[in-house]
């Protein structure tokens, strides 16, 4: 075809639009006139539209957004510059805190409620090194609703619009500080989330003594902060409410510091030494270690202002005693007493009070908040009988570890129970290191006497220990506990080795003994713990004080170059583990700089 022809070629006639049914109908319109075959096979009216609206939004509606979009934009610029100012205001008030207000830790706010720590120059260094905060998350708006107003802290954060105490079928969000919003869901999968990941080392609450409040609108202030606690240790071992995780935490160190304000100091209760206590947790893997000694304190003076470590001092229900008698027994003073379920609730609070004194101390050789020689609670009860409400008769932890019989038969007692034993086995082996060494042969056998006492006492437990190994699958706290008690070998192995008793010969001959004592022990110890740490690896929960095991056992390894084989393969599988969870646990992070080769690493067990 010629390029004459191709210009005269008449164009295709346009076929006219789709009829209206065909368009609802979703069907391909053959366009026939009158009527498409579709409308006249169903008897429909064939409407053809000669003008279709245009498509998109209508005229002017982009420009509204935009418009909306702009004023929210300059209201959240203004919010921002009141809170700098109102930031500020502070800081210029209170130019350079005394001693005295860091040691209350600034009643009125201050610098440690805020979500960004401030450093000052004047901060004492620590020697876990000045270790930085985590990078901050992104400002987020987390849509949370609370299944019931809380009305009890409607008065503690001004500003915020807390909805009636009238029940509604869709309850609306309400504000916690900054876009925290709780719905019914989201406040059950936190609950789950803590009995199913925090509870197994800190069982401080039953479960269904806890649900019978946790959703009431009436709660007390005091229970507030316990669940807000609760929330904000479990965010921090999940990944779906990472977003939520530091708003929680300012919001419960807020409400606790509001609660120290306005409430008389006498007035304690155990929710709010609990909320202390796991706040100091999450603080300690999560956040700042300053701020973690804080917190950590004021539980501690907390539980002691409440005398939790002589709760049984008075009294030792016998095993046949119900619940309901046990509920109504007086006191020496006259008092109606807590039934067997809060009485077993104040114990569990002070013990796990108790093991992270312990442990922790163990890192840099601190004191020891608790004295052995005071306490008179009983140890925990088994799981079993805290959540169903049963009492059971337990003992006293003096009684278990008066005496190191190894022939007794295993009490059978929980994995919290046996941590709480194995933290005052290290108690004691720290004391046993603090204690001043004189050079004279009546303290010399003194001193060998009590060495060999805590090592006979390690030795039982970590019998114990192993016949609970033998089961398919392993607590993962007992696996935590098993790694102390072999941490605890090693210390007093180290102890006996570079702590000679004297020049003499006779004490010479004695710390040459005890040496060859106990070496087998300590290498039996180091071929060990690497099977542990790996049995820690497989568990999907793991105790968050491990590091600190993982640290110490990294200090002997360096203290000791080329014991023996295992020795060597002992600071591979130790890294590997800290860098493992790097990323859940923060101490595991300060750890690897400090057992790195670009530090100066002091020694742990001199």
């Amino acid at each position: 075809m010629s390029d004459v022809a191709m210009a005269v070629e008449p164009r295709r006639p346009q076929l006219r639009i789709a009829c209206e049914e065909c368009r609802r109908k979703r069907i391909r319109c053959d366009r026939g006139t009158p009527q498409c075959m579709s409308c006249a096979t169903s008897g429909k009216t064939c409407v053809v539209r000669q003008n279709c609206p245009r498509r998109g939004p209508k005229k002017g509606y982009l420009k509204t957004l935009q418009n909306k979009i702009e004023d929210l934009q300059s209201r959240l610029n203004e919010a921002q510059l009141d809170e700098q100012q109102e930031t500020s205001t502070t800081e210029t008030r209170n130019p350079s805190p005394s001693l005295e207000d860091v040691n209350s830790d600034n009643d009125n706010g201050g610098c440690m409620d805020n979500i960004e720590v401030q450093s000052t120059s004047t901060a004492t260094p620590i020697t876990f090194s000045d270790i930085q905060l985590w990078t901050q998350p992104l400002e987020v708006q987390f849509p949370i609703m609370q299944p019931g107003p809380w009305d009890c802290i409607e008065n503690s954060f001004p500003g915020s619009d807390f909805p009636s105490l009238d029940h509604t079928p869709e309850p609306s969000p309400f504000s916690m500080g900054v876009g925290l919003h709780i719905t019914p869901m989201m406040h059950n999968d936190l609950d789950q989330l803590y009995f199913d990941r925090a509870y197994m080392f800190a069982p401080i609450l039953q479960a269904h003594r806890y649900r019978s409040w946790s959703k009431q609108p009436n709660k007390s202030k005091h229970q507030t902060c316990l669940q807000l606690a609760m929330w904000t240790l479990a965010s921090s071992l999940s990944s779906q409410f990472q977003v939520a995780v530091r708003q929680l935490y300012s919001e419960t160190r807020q409400l606790l510091r509001t609660i120290e304000s306005e409430e008389p100091c006498h007035q304690v209760s155990i929710e709010q030494a609990q909320a202390w206590l796991l706040l100091a947790i999450y603080e300690l893997t999560c956040e700042d270690y300053h701020r973690w000694m804080m917190s950590a304190g004021t539980a501690f003076r907390l539980i002691q202002m409440m005398r939790l470590y002589e709760l049984d001092i008075h009294q030792s229900p016998p095993t046949t005693q119900t619940q309901e008698q046990y509920s109504v027994q007086l006191s020496p003073l006259g008092q109606v007493q807590d039934d067997w379920i809060d009485v077993e609730t104040k114990r569990r609070t002070f013990w796990l009070a108790y093991t992270i004194d312990r442990f922790t101390s163990m890192v840099d050789g601190l004191h020891m908040f608790f004295d052995d020689r005071m306490i008179r609670t009983l140890l925990p009860a088994p799981e079993a009988n805290f959540a169903s409400g049963r009492p059971r008769e337990m003992s006293f932890l003096a009684d278990i570890v008066r005496d190191a019989d190894l022939e007794r038969p295993d009490d059978d007692f929980s994995s919290f129970t046996e941590t709480v034993i194995v933290a005052h086995i290290c108690g004691r082996v720290l004391e046993h290191k603090q204690r001043p060494l004189t050079r004279t042969l009546d303290t010399t056998v003194e001193f060998c006497r009590r060495h060999r006492c805590i090592n006979a006492l390690v030795a039982q437990r970590i019998m114990i220990l192993r016949m609970h190994a033998s089961v398919e699958h392993l607590d993962p706290v007992l696996t935590f506990t098993a790694l102390a008690a072999h941490i605890s070998v090693l210390m007093l192995y180290d102890f006996i080795e570079s702590k000679p008793l004297g020049t003499k010969a006779q004490a010479t001959q004695v710390t040459k003994t005890l040496h060859d004592e106990y070496k087998q022990q300590a290498l039996d110890a180091v071929a060990d713990i690497p099977l542990l740490v790996v049995s820690l690896d497989q568990h999907f929960q793991t105790h968050p004080l491990t590091p600190i095991l993982l640290l110490l056992g990294a200090r002997f390894s360096q203290s000791h170059p080329g014991l023996n084989d295992a020795s060597n393969k002992l600071m591979p599988c130790i890294i590997t583990a800290l860098q493992a969870s790097v990323n859940l646990n923060r101490l595991s992070q300060g750890f690897l700089q400090l057992i790195g080769p670009q530090n100066d690493i002091y020694g742990a067990f001199t």
